[in-house]
């Protein structure tokens, strides 16, 4: 027999709780359920890591259910810490955790709600044999990025499984990080920034050739490259190849103190091939930074071309580098567009209402699979009811 609900119980599965931005998003999740009225518990693969930390403060310390290796023992931990417990709802935080998700999900008789956060072509790559399944073994499918959603149609999931829930960010926590001194030696007069991992998908080449083809016409400009990565050393050799060091770009490496960072800088690039949410887009314009952008992911709905920044070509690095030299010769241009741009996170991605936002989501998952008794307890908990 299934116990009443009442309250709402919540179990949360992650992966990892290490700095990074999904793991970022989860803590924003917990703190912003906790304001409503469920029950919540948050069960990990690993330990000791970075957000453990911030869960603990915020009355979720992390369960481990990672001892053994072995996919099947994990699942048999979970659904053992799980069973007493019997929580209405299993959401898995990361792609890979899906699986935990939806199995516990159906031997508990749990709505079980998996995520995808990046573009389903990394995620399916990065998953091997076993990518397809983790797309299809949860009840719904939360997905990051409207790119995402429809990703997943196009390969074929239908559309009620799909539900998007755009990352979102603290802008008090934000700006309270942004005015700590921070010790960076940034070069350059006006400075753009990239943010992310150095990786073949970001295309970091992209924005140093641009770079190097802007600082021609703009030499008070310079480029600030904050992330780390395999490629970081070819990198580093081609921009000293396109004469950009020692002056012409600087690359700090993994940084916690990007806000502050950022608001040494003047301008944000992203010239990514590949992205779901970009972060460091929705950042830099938190920052009060005019962004370029590359279409990747869900830039295109975040960046409102020709008011909070421009929106170039995948593969077009002269518009790249003759926005960099529009924005670096106008102090008030971007000071104009980044206004627009930190208006539009306050209006769109702000923390508040992300808790209700993922209740409403799994409201209508619940409705999906017929769980009209949970569906109404969650419209009464998101405040619908």
């Amino acid at each position: 027999m299934s116990r009443a609900i009442d309250p709402l119980r919540i179990a949360v599965i992650a992966g990892t709780l290490g700095r990074a931005g999904a793991e970022k998003q989860l803590v924003y999740l917990v703190r912003s359920l906790r304001g409503l009225p469920v029950e919540l518990r948050v069960f990990s693969l690993t330990r000791d890591e970075h957000y453990e930390a911030a869960l603990e403060e915020l009355g979720c310390p992390p369960e481990w259910f990672g001892q053994r290796g072995n996919p099947a023992l994990r699942l048999t931990a979970l659904v053992r810490l799980l069973r007493g417990w019997q929580p209405d709802v299993i959401h898995s935080a990361h792609f890979y955790t899906n699986l935990y998700a939806g199995l516990a999900g159906k031997a508990l008789g749990a709505l079980s709600v998996g995520a995808s956060r990046g573009d389903p072509r990394m995620e399916l790559a990065a998953n091997g044999r076993w990518g397809p399944a983790l797309a299809r073994v949860t009840d719904g499918l939360l997905c990051n990025s409207h790119h995402s959603a429809a990703s997943w149609a196009a390969m074929g999931l239908r559309a009620e499984r799909l539900q998007v829930l755009p990352n979102v960010i603290d802008l008090q926590e934000f700006d309270a990080q942004a005015a700590r001194p921070v010790e960076a030696n940034l070069p350059g007069q006006v400075r753009a920034a990239l943010v992310g991992r150095l990786i073949p998908v970001k295309r970091v080449d992209r924005f140093l050739r641009a770079l190097a083809a802007a600082r021609r016409q703009a030499p008070e400009l310079a480029g600030v490259v904050i992330g780390d990565g395999l490629e970081r050393a070819a990198l580093e050799a081609e921009a000293a190849s396109l004469g950009l060091t020692p002056d012409g770009v600087r690359f700090l490496g993994a940084r916690p103190e990007v806000p502050a960072l950022l608001r040494q800088c003047h301008i944000l690039a992203l010239t990514s091939e590949q992205e779901g949410f970009p972060n460091a887009l929705m950042e830099g314009m938190a920052a009060g930074l005019p962004v370029v952008s590359t279409p990747a992911g869900d830039a295109e709905r975040i960046l409102q071309h020709g008011i909070s920044g421009f929106l170039i070509g995948m593969d077009d690095e002269d518009a790249l580098a003759a926005r960099l030299v529009e924005l670096a010769r106008s102090a008030a241009l971007r000071e104009q567009m980044g206004r627009a741009g930190r208006l539009r996170v306050e209006q769109c991605y702000q923390l508040e209402g992300l808790g209700a936002a993922a209740l409403s989501a799994y409201r209508r998952f619940a409705e999906m699979r017929g769980r009209a008794r949970l569906a109404a307890a969650l419209e009464v908990a998101g405040g619908g009811g």
